[in-house]
């Protein structure tokens, strides 16, 4: 089973919550930023969005072209400039199976921040719900 929750998009990219249900019956979130055009998608732990969006905003800061934003076990964040086009690339790392970059605009990196925020507050949500739905009606009802 997989459900999909649309968090929203910037001009160049969609963000999404993806709830899974793995083969051992647990539950498993995970983010989705993928290129409007499907050309790409990085897939990244529930626990990560709101980390994500933290270092999406330090990197504006920092930006400068050519330069390693940051690294972890999830991805590599490097500063792009191109014919005065300047980007963010948010590349899987080593540890993934597939290797994706995806390429934000600068001038995106702030909104695709927020959406991440939003992101991890509906995964935290929803993970409280999930234990407050009762497996069956009561007797009486």
């Amino acid at each position: 089973m997989e459900e999909r929750y649309r968090i929203g998009a910037t001009e160049s990219v969609d963000v999404a919550v993806i709830r899974h249900e793995r083969r051992d019956g647990y539950l498993e979130w995970t983010v989705a930023v993928g290129l409007r055009g499907g050309e790409g998608t990085v897939h990244v732990p529930g626990h990560y969005p709101a980390v994500l969006a933290q270092r999406l905003r330090a990197a504006e800061a920092a930006f400068a072209p050519g330069g390693r934003l940051g690294r972890d076990e999830y991805l590599d964040l490097t500063a792009l400039a191109r014919d005065g086009d300047e980007s963010l690339a948010l590349s899987s790392t080593a540890r993934s199976p597939v290797r994706v970059t995806v390429e934000v605009p600068r001038g995106e990196l702030a909104e695709l921040a927020n959406l991440l925020d939003h992101a991890q507050q509906l995964i935290e949500e929803l993970r409280q719900g999930v234990g407050l739905v009762p497996d069956s009606l009561p007797d009486a009802l």
